[in-house]
Formats: structure tokens, sequence, C-alpha cells
């Protein structure tokens, strides 16, 4: 039994539930503040301003400004789950079918000068940076237009790199014997694309998703050290502190940094639930890759 695989899609799973039901299940408002309240002390009822450790009231506690951090997270979990696994899809559909197209029509000398990408030098994080800087902190946009124009830049800056995996697996497909029998008895690229190319190929692209996904969660908590949290910043003076709009995990960590040695479940929940859905997809892409080996050996003793 593939353990890994099973914890993973279970745990995955239920990340991606959460984010579909989250403000469903959120215990308040997603405005909703306490900022000051009683507690019990050995003099009698003490009044106490936020933040509020958790409690049976906070289940999570709340934040500085007397936000329950539970709905915040609950609220927040759609842009941070499902924004990293759309934005993964959509990199391994358009990498994937220009790979496999280009593969198939091109020959390896000419493919070969393909794969050489202009930003790899350049960390992925730097470019969005300088390019959403200007428009990300206290954004005139709405939100799902800021965060269409951040996908579609970590889509187009991370989808060279799974056009030159799949491309290359395509050329590797292509020099078996039974494709090249395949292409001599006249059959077309389409043919061959769908009956050897794709189910050769469909075990790797299901590793490289979850790859990509991981990818992009790390690319969206890179952001978030420097303030730029997906979905947009809000920014406030005296003193300056930057806060997430969406209430995206990587945001909540970002915004959070402050009270690491005091008040630590601020930034601890956020913290916690970035690095199981992390973890997550790490076994989840393990398991595959134990499967898909298992999968290769077996073929390779029949």
């Amino acid at each position: 039994m593939n353990i890994k695989l099973v914890l993973g899609v279970l745990l995955f799973g239920g990340f991606i539930l959460i984010s579909l039901i989250g403000p469903l299940i959120a215990p308040y408002e997603v405005d909703y503040n306490k900022k000051i309240g009683y507690t019990q002390t050995a003099e009698g009822q003490q009044l106490v301003s936020s933040p509020f450790p958790p409690s049976q009231e906070f289940k999570f506690g709340t934040d500085k400004w007397g936000y329950d951090i539970l709905t915040l997270m609950l609220h927040g979990a759609k842009y941070t789950v499902l924004g990293t696994l759309l934005i993964a899809i959509a990199r391994v559909l358009l990498g994937g079918i220009a790979g496999i197209l280009m593969g198939l029509h091109k020959k390896k000398r000419t493919l070969r000068k393909a794969t050489i990408s202009v930003w790899s030098g350049i960390p992925t994080f730097v470019i969005i940076y300088f390019i959403m800087v200007g428009i990300n902190i206290n954004p005139s946009i709405p939100i799902w237009g800021l965060i269409l124009i951040q996908s579609v830049l970590m889509i187009f800056l991370g989808v060279s790199s799974v056009y030159n995996v799949i491309f290359s697996k395509t050329a590797e497909i292509k020099k078996e014997l039974y494709v090249v029998a395949s292409k001599s008895l006249g059959a077309s690229n389409n043919h061959i694309m769908v009956k050897h190319i794709w189910p050769a190929l469909k075990g790797n692209i299901m590793i490289i998703l979850i790859n990509e996904a991981i990818l992009v969660l790390h690319l969206i908590g890179q952001l978030g050290i420097f303030n730029l949290f997906f979905g947009g910043t809000h920014q406030q003076f005296f003193p300056t502190i930057y806060l997430s709009v969406t209430h995206e995990w990587s945001g909540l960590i970002g915004q959070a940094r402050g009270f690491m040695y005091h008040s630590h479940w601020i930034i601890l929940f956020p913290l916690l639930a970035y690095i199981l859905f992390l973890f997550s997809l790490y076994l989840t892409s393990s398991g595959l890759s134990d499967l898909q080996v298992k999968k290769v050996r077996k073929a390779s003793l029949l």
C-alpha cells in the first residue's frame, strides 16, 4: 500500500474541501472583531484588550486588532489552496500541450534551441515583485483583477519549465521502436499523440502538476516575505504595517511576523496550515513518483 500517496491525497482533498466551504463554517463574519473584553483573574474580572489568546470563544485566538484568526484563515483558504492549484493546472496545460505538439513536429536540433529561457538567470519572484510592487500595495484594481494579473505572471514565467520537461520526454518517446513502427505504417501525429505519447506521459504529468503546485506555493510565500500578498496588500502608516486584503495564508504569516516572540498564536496557526498544505503536496508528489517507479519496473519485467 502506498501510504504516502494515500495520506497525501487525503490531506490535499481536505484542504480543497476547506477552501470550498471555509466561509460557510467560519465561526464569525470576516469583518467581526473584538477589541476589548474581560478575563477572570485571582482579583476578579479584569478588562483586557486584543490580541486574545486561544480560548473557547476564539479557538485560534485573535490578532492585534481583535479579528478571529480561524475565521480569517477559513476565508483566505480559497485564495491559497485553489489559487495555487489553478495556476499550476494552467502551467501544465499550456506547457504540456506546447511541449507535446512541438516534440511531435520539430526535429531534435531545432527544439534544443527552444529550451533556452530568457528568464532562466533571474528568480521568478524578483521579476513579479518589480512588476507588481507598484499596483499590489493599496491597489486601485479589484481583488479578482489583481489576482488575475498575478496569476498570469506566475503562469507565463513558469510555463517554460513545464514545456522543457514535456518536450524532452516527448522527444524520448518518439525514439521508441513501437512509435517508429507506427510512424512507418503511416500513423498521423494525432494518432501517435493519442495512442502513444499521452499514455506514456500521463503518469509523469500528474507528478509535474503537483510539483508545479509546490513551486507556485513557494512563490506566493516568497512574495509574502516582501509584503506582496496574493490578492493585494493594504499598507497603513504610523506605524507602517502591511495587511493581506484576501487573508490568504502567506499574507497572514507575513503580516504577523512581528508577533513571533509574543502573542505567537497570531503567526503560529497560519504557518502550521501553510506548512501542512505544503506537506500534503510533497507527500502526494513522492507517492506518485513511487507509483510511477513501480509501474516502470513492472513493465520492464514483462
